[in-house]
């Protein structure tokens, strides 16, 4: 509501990639001192482009030796030792509205639950000045504050909850932002021991739980569950057994006839991914939906929702996005059957569809 005659406080945009506002301004940066030196717009154009040049010539050559943002020295040079888990939580607190979703209808859709790791190290370093609890309720009340300010709607209805977890893929200093599962999501959590990497060390809520599923005998996601395609385990702490069972019993008091969201598949060749998360982001980056790793397909590709009773799809690619041979702007239904090409070029990868 709005006081005396002021007018209504207007969304507030998102927060543009930060990573690509610091490459242009490296770019802008870099081009500034070579006009210094050459004196020459032309000139100093010239050394930008050879420079680039010779910089994705030193990327894709690691890329053919197997070096990628996955490589142990890679992930040590990502991170950001300097940061105490503290440090880590501030900015990733300031960071939450980075998973908002924009539904085709043009609505600002807040997730209800937002899932928040951190570097195992790093949320024990935190643990040590503040309570588990005390975190996850501030980290709401932000969340809440921050859907506020963008005039946002939260997906569901109930408080917030932002979920403070352990991940031993993310190196010190660094944080991941995604979207949050309920525990009756539909499995059953059954809570394992920590993961092996630092278990010694490791309080036993910290322990990523392992979730009852159907993934490939042996493999086990970054949450220490089975790998299963677009399926990860979600909470990070442990509970008394009572208290699962109270949360399942609430959710379905409060939503009884919550309707079924239809899982969407992408196969791609031999490999196939899934979800039934709205929002869900699918490339060859850490996402949602993992495709294989081609040069066509970008980190974040394309973003798929669920509204007014279908899957939709977006593109977030710089390499384009076709449906059905018919290159993608803005967003489109998606149906059983639908041919996803990843990329404008004609050899680029397919993904077929299947909503069930």
């Amino acid at each position: 509501m709005t006081k005396g005659n002021q007018a209504p406080r207007r969304p507030q945009p998102l927060p543009r990639s930060r990573r690509r506002w610091a490459v242009a301004g490296g770019v802008v940066a870099c081009f500034a001192m070579l006009y210094i030196v050459t004196g020459s717009a032309i000139g100093a154009a010239a050394v930008l482009i050879v420079v680039g040049g010779l910089g994705v010539i030193c990327v894709m050559g690691l890329r053919a030796l197997g070096i990628t943002r996955d490589h142990p020295v890679v992930q040590q040079l990502s991170s950001r030792p300097w940061r105490d888990g503290q440090e880590v939580l501030q900015v990733a607190l300031r960071h939450l509205s980075e998973v908002f979703v924009v539904t085709p209808s043009g609505t600002l859709l807040a997730p209800s639950v937002v899932e928040l790791q951190l570097n195992p190290d790093d949320l024990r370093a935190l643990l040590e000045r503040m309570d588990l609890d005390l975190i996850t309720i501030s980290a709401a009340e932000v969340y809440e504050e921050l859907v506020a300010a963008h005039s946002a709607r939260f997906s569901r209805p109930g408080p917030p909850q932002v979920q403070v977890t352990a991940s031993s893929s993310l190196p010190p200093g660094r944080y991941r932002l995604r979207q949050g599962q309920p525990l009756n999501a539909g499995h059953e959590p059954v809570y394992a021991a920590p993961v092996a990497e630092y278990a010694s060390a490791t309080p036993a809520y910290l322990a990523a739980p392992a979730y009852a599923g159907s993934g490939p005998a042996g493999a086990l996601d970054d949450y220490g569950g089975p790998a299963y395609p677009g399926f990860s385990a979600r909470d990070g702490h442990t509970r008394s057994e009572a208290e699962p069972a109270l949360a399942r019993s609430e959710a379905t008091a409060l939503e009884p006839s919550k309707p079924r969201v239809p899982t969407l598949r992408l196969v791609t060749g031999d490999s196939m991914a899934q979800t039934t998360t709205s929002g869900a982001v699918a490339g060859r980056g850490e996402v949602d939906l993992i495709l294989p790793q081609v040069p066509t397909v970008s980190r974040e590709h394309a973003r798929f929702i669920y509204a007014s009773g279908q899957w939709w799809v977006a593109n977030l690619g710089r390499n384009g996005l076709t449906v059905n041979g018919e290159p993608l702007a803005g967003e489109r239904p998606l149906a059983t059957g639908d041919l996803i090409r990843w990329g404008s070029r004609p050899d680029a990868l397919q993904s077929w569809v299947e909503v069930t």
